[in-house]
């Protein structure tokens, strides 16, 4: 029986839902289109379904991960002749120099404050031509203009600082930005596409802030110029998180309806009794006359 990995709040698996989804999916979908025939090292391997994805092209791919109960996870739940894992920290990782065309790095140089340590270290083991692919999240974006404080995260950083620790490795670099977000999508239906474009309603150009960095870097100029600039968009046909955002909205407003109608509730039961309004002189002379 494959053994289940828990969800932490920051470790993708397989079962999670929402824009995790996309976001995580589609780094390995652009690495793969660089891996095939190659020696790849994937380091922060997590459950192993990117590793496992990149092994379906490449020549040899290994996970590497600090977490053993991760490993574990991993050879039990992806295996294939050409894979494996092995558990070790990144910064010491007991493999041989200059033995890897590619090298993968998804999301951990946050997680870390080793983090030049990190680079030299997939410098070493990266062959003299290869290609490092690594993503970031982008600290003005991801948590300074959203408030949101990852308890996972131990050094995050903005373009510059990510770009000054890469520059110390390899002089040509690639970026990419990444971001999830709702969309519109039209495309030709009788022929391939031949462009992308990010319309505002007034037709001006609207690509977001970047909340994530993709970046592909090498020591030699010729394998960075020749690699692809697309946009590229990820989504799955069922539109899950599209259908969880509906769910969620039509949820959100019924309870604001059933709020109102339990302040107004509380409101009407804590209000208080209002006195008799004082009768008239001569309703009370008539009253006194008549008795009643």
């Amino acid at each position: 029986m494959t053994m289940t990995l828990p969800f932490t709040g920051e470790r993708f698996t397989t079962e999670c839902l929402g824009e995790m989804v996309y976001e995580h999916w589609h780094r390995y979908l652009i690495a793969r289109e660089q891996v095939a025939g190659k020696v790849v090292l994937d380091i922060a391997s997590g459950e192993g379904y990117g590793s496992h994805l990149l092994s379906g092209v490449a020549a040899s791919v290994v996970g590497v991960d600090v977490s053993a109960e991760a490993v574990a996870h991993a050879t039990d739940k992806y295996s294939a002749n050409n894979l494996r894992y092995i558990a070790a920290s990144c910064t010491q990782i007991p493999l041989e120099s200059q033995s890897f065309d590619v090298i993968v790095s998804f999301e951990m140089i946050e997680h870390i404050h080793e983090q030049a340590a990190f680079l030299a270290e997939v410098k070493r083991l990266l062959k003299p031509s290869g290609l490092f692919i690594v993503s970031s999240p982008n600290r003005p974006e991801y948590s300074e203009k959203t408030g949101y404080n990852n308890e996972f995260h131990v050094k995050e950083l903005d373009r510059v600082e990510l770009k000054a620790l890469l520059d110390v490795h390899w002089s040509s670099q690639k970026w990419f930005a990444q971001r999830a977000a709702f969309h519109s999508i039209l495309w030709p239906l009788d022929a391939p596409a031949d462009s992308a474009r990010a319309l505002a309603p007034d037709g001006s150009s609207a690509y977001p802030a970047e909340v994530y960095f993709i970046v592909m870097c090498s020591s030699n100029a010729s394998v960075v110029t020749s690699l692809p600039s697309p946009l590229t968009l990820v989504a799955d046909r069922e539109n899950s998180v599209y259908a969880e955002w509906s769910r969620t909205y039509k949820e959100n407003a019924a309870l604001h309806v059933e709020i109102a109608a339990l302040k107004a509730s509380v409101a009407a039961a804590q209000a208080p009794a209002l006195p008799a309004p004082e009768r008239s002189w001569w309703v009370r002379w008539l009253s006194r006359v008549t008795g009643q």
